[in-house]
C-alpha cells in the first residue's frame, strides 16, 4: 500500500466537509455512550457486527432523529464503528491502557470513504456529490483503495489517498552495522563516535508560543478575537510538529542509507516522560523509532533492539569489566581493569552494538562501526541542518534498484 496526502483548497463549500466530520463525531460518541451504558448495566460488549446492525435499524426506524446520519456514506459510517471496535479490542488485549474516549467537537476528526463515495477528475475530487479542488503536488499512482478526509486544528482539510502502488527504494549495501545510545543532551550517540544533536524545536519556539498563548488568554471567551488568537497558537504548534517530522524523516533515511543494521536499546519512554517531562516530548523518540521502522524494510535494512536490562553504560566495552558506582553526572571515566578511557555515551553505544551483534544471526560479513580510543573522549557532533539531503554525503549516488 502507498499513501499520499494532498491539501484541499480553502473554499466556502468546505463547510460541507465540516458537517461530515461533525456527523462522524456524532456516530462515534453515540455508540461509545451505548457501550458504556451496557457496561454500567452489566451487559456484554456489543461487537462490530452488532453495532453495524443497530446502526441500520436506527437509520430506518427513526428517520426523524437520525436523518443526518444519511448524509454520510454508509461505508464511511461503518468504518467509524470499526475504529471504535478496534479501540476496544486493543484495550481488551492489553495493548491500550484505557478504552476509547469521547471525541471533543473542537478537535478534528476524519472519515474514510470507499470508491463509491469519491471520484477524481484531474485536480478535482468528488466527495459526497460535491466537487472540491486540491493541490495535486504529486501524481496518484496505482489503483485507489480508500480516501480519508481529515481536518486539522486550523480548519484546513487534507486528503489521504491509499493505493496499491509499491515503491522500490532498495539502496546498495554498505556492509556496516552501528549501535546507538539515546540521551537527553544528545539525541543519539553512534558507536563510531558521532553524536547527533536534537534541534529541540519546541524549546526554540517557546518565545513565539508564549506570546501567542498570553494573547489568547487575554481575549474574551466566545469572541472572534479569541478564535483568531487560538488559530495563531495552533499555527505555532503546527510549525513545530512539521519541523520535528521533517527532521526525523531525514535522520531516519540517513541512518538506513549509511548502515545495514542498526541496534538500539529498549527504553520506556513513558517512564522517561515522568522524569524529564516536556524535554522527552520535544525530542519525541518514539515517533522517530516508528519512522525508522517504516523506512528500514523499504531500503532492505534491519533494525534490532536489545534488552533494557543490559548494563551498557557501566560496562567497559574493551574488557567487559563493570563499574560499580557511576551517576548521570559522570560523562568520562577510566576502567579500573584495563585502564581504558571511555566516553559514557560512546561506550554505551559500542556495548549496544556488541550485544546486538552477538544475539543476531544472518549478519555475516558486516563491519562493526566502532570508534577508536582517542575519539571516545571527544565524540564528533553533528548538528541539525534543515537544508541537508537525507542521503549521507559519504554514500555515492546510485539509481534505485
Amino acid at each position: 500500500m502507498y499513501a499520499t496526502v494532498y491539501k484541499l483548497f480553502r473554499a466556502k463549500r468546505n463547510r460541507h466537509l465540516k458537517r461530515l466530520t461533525w456527523i462522524a463525531h456524532d456516530i462515534w460518541n453515540y455508540f461509545l455512550g451505548g457501550q458504556r451504558t451496557r457496561y454500567a448495566l452489566g451487559l456484554p460488549y456489543m461487537s462490530y457486527n452488532e453495532m453495524s446492525r443497530q446502526f441500520t435499524i436506527l437509520r430506518k426506524a427513526h428517520p426523524e432523529v437520525f436523518a443526518h446520519w444519511r448524509e454520510l456514506d454508509s461505508w464511511a459510517a461503518r468504518q467509524i464503528l470499526k475504529r471504535l471496535d478496534n479501540g476496544y479490542q486493543r484495550f481488551f488485549d492489553g495493548i491500550a491502557k484505557r478504552p476509547p474516549k469521547f471525541r471533543s467537537w473542537r478537535k478534528p476528526y476524519s472519515f474514510t470513504m470507499s470508491p463509491s463515495g469519491y471520484g477524481f477528475y484531474g485536480d478535482r475530487v468528488r466527495i459526497q456529490k460535491k466537487h472540491y479542488r486540491f493541490n495535486l503536488s504529486r501524481p496518484i499512482l496505482g489503483t485507489i483503495k480508500t480516501v480519508t478526509i481529515k481536518e486539522d486544528s486550523l480548519g484546513d482539510f487534507y486528503m489521504s489517498v491509499v493505493t496499491d502502488h509499491t515503491v522500490s527504494e532498495a539502496t546498495p549495501k554498505t556492509g556496516q552495522a552501528a549501535g546507538f545510545d539515546f540521551g537527553m543532551k544528545t539525541l543519539f550517540t553512534c558507536s563510531d563516535g558521532t553524536c547527533y544533536e536534537s534541534p529541540e524545536f519546541y524549546k526554540t519556539s517557546m518565545a513565539d508560543l508564549s506570546v501567542a498563548q498570553r494573547n489568547h488568554s487575554r481575549k474574551t471567551k466566545g469572541s472572534n478575537n479569541r478564535e483568531r488568537s487560538r488559530l495563531k497558537v495552533a499555527r505555532v504548534h503546527r510549525k513545530i510538529k512539521r519541523q520535528r517530522d521533517d527532521h526525523q524523516w531525514k535522520l531516519a533515511k540517513r541512518f538506513v542509507h549509511k548502515y545495514d543494521a542498526l541496534y538500539f536499546e529498549t527504553l520506556t519512554f513513558e517512564g522517561m516522560k515522568r522524569l524529564w517531562g516536556r524535554k522527552v516530548s520535544d525530542i519525541a523518540p518514539h515517533a522517530f523509532h516508528q519512522k525508522l521502522k517504516h523506512q528500514a524494510p523499504k531500503h532492505d535494512k534491519q533494525v534490532h533492539y536489545i534488552d533494557r536490562f543490559e548494563a551498557t553504560t557501566k560496562t567497559c566495552s574493551k574488557c567487559g569489566q563493570p563499574q560499580m558506582l557511576m551517576d548521570l553526572s559522570v560523562r568520562k571515566w577510566r576502567c579500573n581493569s584495563c585502564k581504558t578511557n571511555h566516553h559514557r555515551d560512546v561506550n554505551a553505544a559500542i556495548n549496544i552494538l556488541q550485544v546486538g551483534e552477538t544475539s543476531t544471526f544472518g549478519l555475516e560479513g558486516v563491519r562493526l562501526a566502532i570508534a577508536s580510543n582517542p575519539r571516545r573522549l571527544q565524540p564528533k557532533s553533528e548538528t541539525h541542518n534543515p537544508h541537508q539531503k537525507s542521503r549521507d554525503s559519504h554514500s555515492q549516488e546510485s539509481p534505485l534498484l
